[in-house]
């Protein structure tokens, strides 16, 4: 599973930084957002940077192809106290801070895309076509938010 996340990552990644303006930088790896005591935090797997706004946003991105719970695992993203945490050690983030990226064949099912319906009404995500066929919608949605 860590194999197939990572290689989504990386070619989501790649293929947002190909296709959005010059004036985004698409950071893989961004610095732990540290919002726990002790230096404690979480680890977006990117960061969207609009250098004409100086705003940004975070990119979690899960690949699934077997099945599994990576869409209720990303469900912490859309939690109230993570959101307003993040706006305080991460002032350039915009309001909403988090934008969440489904890919592969688990989240081309019914019933995955019905559970993220619901699970996450109201919040920034997107679910990847096969060959990320609609990178030009996402990267459109990502424009708008930042």
């Amino acid at each position: 599973a860590r194999i197939t996340g990572d290689k989504g990552e990386v070619s989501f990644a790649a293929a947002l930084r190909g296709t959005l303006p010059k004036y985004y930088e698409v950071i893989e790896k961004p610095p732990k957002l540290k919002i726990y005591s002790e230096g404690k935090g979480i680890c977006p797997d990117a960061k969207i940077v609009n250098s004409n706004t100086g705003k940004s946003l975070y990119i979690e991105k899960k690949t699934g192809n077997n099945g599994g719970n990576a869409h209720q695992r990303v469900c912490l993203y859309g939690m109230r106290g993570i959101k307003r945490h993040t706006r305080r050690v991460d002032p350039s983030v915009v309001e909403e801070p988090f934008f969440m990226v489904f890919s592969g064949a688990t989240f081309q099912r019914k019933e995955y895309q019905d559970k993220l319906k619901v699970d996450l009404e109201g919040e920034n995500y997107a679910i990847m076509e096969p060959e990320f066929t609609n990178i030009n919608k996402v990267a459109k949605q990502i424009m708008e938010i930042v």
